[in-house]
């Protein structure tokens, strides 16, 4: 991470490359939401920290890409106009070609065959087949003279082009699959070999001998655990949970579950995951700021509303300022909710009492919540220091009426808005009134 995070940070400092990654917004948003902290070292903290995300995913999808594109590169290549067919021992593929004649592009899709062999080399080929067919199909026995386990009775033998298919004298011995049922004594079995290759077709019988049933440590175990695993689900068959077997004679069993990884790679993907990723990690933040208006907005009234009252009170405007300032400070002291408005006054205020002048103050004040009716407000208290006007009071309760009656509009708009939102619900619950009416009236029409 520290490696990204230092690729990150060069690329961020590069002013070209900043001009293009950077939203200009998002420079104003962290202002307000973070008022008197260094906004130039949080917009580097925010974007390295996008940086080093879209960094990630755009490595490791190159990565991969870089992998199949080598691998689909080999593939696609055709030396001197030879396709390559599988050997006898290899299988019909289906292979898509494409040619290009004087800029036409056609594409033919074509079946490669394997190569075959002639006559006289699939007999040859067989009389070496039949002589190992024994120890082809003996599997996990020592011989075919004491088969005590399944034999390899397979369609196909590596290493052989042949088709293969088995029948057995004695199926309730050994089955045409090789599946071996040992009984209580010894049984002679003669199993029959179809072997065919294209229009060439030979026979081969081998005899294999079954004794008496006699069972491996391994099989003994498997058997053993096969007979606790049903006494155990019997037993169980009432309870909530079946409890497997611990413990086999002395050995202590432990048991998991078989379960198929269906892990999925993509790598195309990635360069457009990392840049959604980077340019709409701003719609947070700028869901953030919208909310923070929206209380700043919803919070005016109030605001103009207590600068009316404290004023015709006979208080100073800064003196009313630094009170409505001074009782949030209380109430947070207090566990009070958190207000955007009264933080950007509450920060005014501290700024005037470090020796911002106050009509400076007021201006900024408007300026930094970026809505038009706290500039308009901090406009007005700014021109009343500076120019004086007896007229404050009734000016600040006309926007106080104002931005109560918008207020109100703004809460019937919400109104209007949630009733359509809920026209979908409300006419799939009309669905489903008018079928849970009309199927009893069907039902007794015989309908």
């Amino acid at each position: 991470m520290k490696v990204f995070e230092g690729l990150a940070g060069r690329i961020y400092d590069m002013p070209k490359v900043r001009n293009i990654l950077i939203n200009p917004l998002v420079r104003n948003d962290m202002g307000r939401l973070h008022p008197g902290e260094d906004v130039d070292k949080l917009c580097k903290e925010y974007y390295v920290g996008k940086l080093v995300k879209s960094l990630i995913i755009i490595l490791a999808g190159f990565a991969l890409a870089v992998l199949l594109s080598w691998r689909a590169s080999g593939e696609r290549k055709i030396d001197g106009n030879e396709l390559r067919r599988e050997g006898v021992l290899g299988e019909a593929q289906t292979v898509t070609v494409e040619t290009v004649i004087e800029g036409h592009r056609e594409q033919f899709e074509v079946e490669l065959s394997q190569e075959q062999m002639t006559e006289e080399e699939a007999e040859v080929c067989f009389e070496e087949f039949r002589g190992r067919l024994p120890e082809l199909i003996v599997g996990d026995n020592q011989s075919v003279e004491e088969v005590v386990s399944d034999l390899q009775l397979l369609e196909n033998f590596e290493g052989y082009p042949f088709w293969v298919e088995w029948r057995s004298d004695t199926p309730d011995c050994i089955s045409s699959s090789g599946v071996v049922v040992p009984g209580d004594c010894e049984k002679e079995v003669m199993l029959r070999a179809i072997v065919s290759y294209g229009e060439q077709e030979w026979e081969e019988l081998v005899a294999v001998r079954v004794p008496a049933e006699v069972l491996t440590p391994e099989q003994r175990q498997r058997r053993e655990l096969e007979n606790q695993l049903v006494i155990t689900q019997e037993n169980t068959r009432t309870e909530g949970s079946w409890i497997l077997p611990d413990k086999w004679g002395d050995k202590t069993i432990q048991w998991q579950r078989v379960v198929e990884d269906n892990s999925i790679f993509l790598w195309i993907a990635a360069p457009i995951v990392a840049i959604v990723v980077y340019f709409l990690g701003d719609k947070d933040l700028h869901q953030e700021i919208k909310k923070r208006q929206e209380k700043m907005r919803h919070s005016y009234p109030d605001i103009v509303h207590k600068l009316a009252l404290y004023l015709g009170a006979g208080m100073t405007l800064q003196g009313a300022f630094g009170k409505i300032a001074a009782e949030y400070e209380e109430g947070r002291a207090r566990g009070q909710p958190y207000n955007p408005a009264y933080e950007e006054m509450l920060y005014t205020w501290r700024e005037m009492k470090s020796g911002v002048p106050e009509s400076n103050a007021y201006e900024r004040f408007g300026l930094r919540t970026g809505l038009q009716e706290y500039i308009r407000l901090g406009t007005l208290m700014a021109q009343n220091l500076k120019k004086g006007s007896s007229s404050l009071l009734e000016r600040l309760q006309e926007e106080a009426d104002r931005a109560l009656a918008v207020r109100i509009q703004s809460g019937r708009k919400l109104g209007e808005e949630a009733s359509t939102k809920l026209l979908v619900p409300m006419v799939m619950m009309l669905g489903i009134v008018m079928v849970m009416v009309m199927l009893p009236a069907f039902n007794s029409m015989g309908l």
